[in-house]
């Protein structure tokens, strides 16, 4: 699976048709000193455990803290302390900042989904009038930055971030041909052994009813 997301397909249609996670734009610098159009995934491999110290770059460290962040963000989201989400956000935003040469490349997808699901989150909580009103101050007005936080730190993403509400299966759902093909093999086996099986049976039932005859004369 194609690791980097890109905003503006040219051709959606060949993308579904072979299962590719990835489409083509014909601007993928950014905007705004540098956000991007893209988003990839955060990197699944793993430095073998027998290394005694790994020297990671400086794109592991960003992608790191990221995780860290997202992780914290996640937690408060579903503590509903608005005054941590935005504390946590700062810094994560800061973060986004210092480290633009490395998402000028393409956006981790999972930062992607955790702007998406904040602006989201904000949304809806401000939305309900009756449990805004029984909030502390300190968390009504965390919770009214975090609004204005979001729309602003948010507009250079809204390409990517967009193409992702449209296609949230795509980066999370799709089933390798791998997967597919041991599948299918996988239920091909059972389905062979359990012919052979019931043949097995069929030839012994026969064998009872031959002997039975021959006992009987």
């Amino acid at each position: 699976m194609n690791r980097f997301w890109a905003a503006g397909s040219s051709d959606d249609s060949s993308s579904d048709s072979d299962g590719s996670s990835s489409y083509s734009s014909s601007d993928d610098s950014g905007v705004k000193g540098g956000a991007p159009k893209r988003w990839m995934e955060f990197s699944d491999d793993s430095d073998s455990e027998e290394e005694v110290r790994v020297v990671k770059s400086a794109k592991e460290r960003a992608l790191d803290a990221f995780t860290a962040h997202i992780k914290n963000l996640r937690s408060f989201t579903k503590q509903r302390d608005f005054k941590k989400i935005q504390s946590e956000f700062d810094v994560l935003s800061k973060a986004m900042i210092k480290d633009k040469k490395i998402l000028a490349a393409g956006i981790p997808k999972e930062l992607v989904r955790i702007l998406v699901d904040l602006e989201d989150f904000i949304a809806e909580r401000l939305a309900d009038k009756e449990a805004f009103k029984k909030l502390t101050p300190n968390q009504g007005r965390a919770l009214n930055r975090m609004k204005l936080t979001l729309k602003k730190h948010n507009k250079p993403y809204q390409v990517v971030m967009a193409h992702y509400r449209k296609n949230p299966s795509k980066a999370n759902d799709i089933e390798s041909d791998s997967d597919k093909s041991s599948s299918s093999s996988s239920s091909n086996s059972d389905k062979s052994d359990s012919d052979s099986s019931s043949s097995s049976s069929s030839s012994s039932d026969s064998d009872s009813d031959s002997d039975s005859s021959s006992s009987s004369s």
